[in-house]
């Protein structure tokens, strides 16, 4: 996994750090609502690798400022199918590549890819969705600044039992809470990775994982400018697409040898 990390961090190293914010906060909220150390272990190899899709989708389309095009919107769409198509093949254990799959999905069907509704949503989906947005909007994205977490639960209980489960929604609220202090700003440099969500205590059933996983989100490797993008922008659009489909095709071999021991 760390492989992995690493080869998706010199191409994207905010995505990377999203996911390891996302896992922590998914797993925490799947602790709190009792799920098994099975399933909070596919929980936590989905939030690790749910964006994984993004792999396939252009660098300055994921950091592009202002509004997307239909057109570029739907591109992005494509990230959770993307992820599963890779990972389908790989022997994840239980249903982690649907976890994936389902991290967009929405309870009222406004969702994607499949357009789903309620219970057809994994929990652990809906819990990773919710994560998802917590993280998002807590963190300085490259094409705006954090939006706090008071705004981020209003977005959650505004749309309780509409968009997101009830159930994740209300753990949301009792872990991370109005009467929790305001998120705290990771980098003050021209690119901010992001901020730290309020973290409510390490439970000992995480235990060297977590502490671990909270480490290594310190140490990201740095990659203001992409080498690849730079070049890639001179290259006719056909060599383009080439190089995106064998980037993918070697990510696809990474997972598979890196994922061989769980």
């Amino acid at each position: 996994m760390q492989v992995l990390e690493s080869t998706m961090a010199t191409r994207d190293p905010y995505t990377v750090g999203h996911q390891r914010r996302v896992c922590q906060i998914a797993c925490t909220i799947g602790r709190e609502m009792g799920l098994s150390e099975e399933r909070l272990r596919n929980l936590r190899i989905a939030g690790t690798l749910h964006d994984l899709g993004k792999f396939a989708i252009p660098s300055d389309l994921l950091s592009k400022p202002g509004k997307l095009t239909p057109q570029e919107f739907a591109l992005i769409k494509t990230h959770p199918q993307v992820a599963y198509n890779i990972l389908e093949p790989v022997s994840l254990p239980g249903n982690t590549a649907l976890i994936i799959l389902q991290h967009h999905e929405r309870l009222n069907g406004s969702g994607y890819p499949q357009g789903l509704k309620g219970e057809e949503i994994l929990l652990e989906a809906r819990i990773l969705g919710a994560a998802d947005v917590m993280e998002a909007m807590c963190s300085h994205r490259p094409y705006r600044a954090s939006l706090g977490l008071a705004e981020t639960m209003d977005e959650l209980t505004r749309n309780k039992g509409i968009l997101y489960d009830a159930e994740v929604v209300e753990t949301c609220l009792k872990l991370y809470g109005q009467d929790q202090p305001a998120p705290l700003q990771v980098s003050t440099g021209k690119t901010p990775l992001g901020v730290v969500m309020p973290r409510p205590p390490v439970s000992p059933g995480e235990g060297a994982w977590a502490h671990e996983t909270l480490a290594r989100e310190r140490s990201l490797p740095q990659v203001p400018v992409s080498t690849w993008r730079h070049w890639a922008r001179l290259l006719p659009q056909r060599h383009r697409a080439w190089m995106q489909a064998t980037s993918t095709s070697l990510m696809g071999c990474l997972i598979m040898t890196s994922l061989k021991g769980f």
